[in-house]
């Protein structure tokens, strides 16, 4: 084998990153397992936004729990950088979290939330699986989001927010 065949390819690591950050604006659980190795584990920094890591079960259950206050939570990525020799990608995003309607309490005028991430996504052997990733959050927004998460869940179990 040439060491081209070892050698992920640039277009295939951003196309696995793209897909992943995809998967939060679908918020389709199947489409993330996929993605997922089996060993993926999601780690979050600063630790000062007291955050746990996440394994593939816990992250693919993440995305459902978004998917139940949410109708979408678009990352747009602004920047990339790839390195094909650690199958890595660094990615620069911005994201708007946007609740289902009916789960609005009207208590705050702002649900449309807005944050920025970097992603350091590592990529498995195949490059078409993430192994690690290391999520830097916007603290402020996370802990915004957060918040409105919780108003969300409590107008859930209210007979209002069927």
């Amino acid at each position: 084998m040439s060491s081209a065949e070892h050698t992920p390819t640039t277009s295939t690591l951003l196309a696995t990153a793209t897909a992943y950050l995809e998967v939060y604006t679908t918020l389709d659980t199947e489409a993330c397992s996929a993605l997922l190795s089996d060993d993926f584990r999601l780690e979050m920094a600063p630790a000062s936004a007291s955050l746990p890591t996440l394994d593939r079960e816990a992250c693919i259950s993440r995305v459902s729990a978004i998917k139940e206050v949410m109708s979408t939570f678009p990352v747009t990525i602004i920047n990339s950088w790839p390195n094909a020799s650690l199958r890595q990608v660094l990615v620069w995003a911005k994201s708007e979290a946007h609740f289902h309607d009916h789960l609005k309490d009207g208590k705050t005028t702002e649900w449309n939330l807005k944050g920025e991430y970097m992603f350091l996504m590592t990529m498995d052997e195949s490059r078409m699986k993430v192994e690690h990733v290391l999520e830097l959050v916007d603290s402020k927004a996370t802990a915004d989001i957060t918040a409105i998460v919780f108003r969300a869940l409590e107008e859930k179990k209210t007979p209002s927010g069927v």
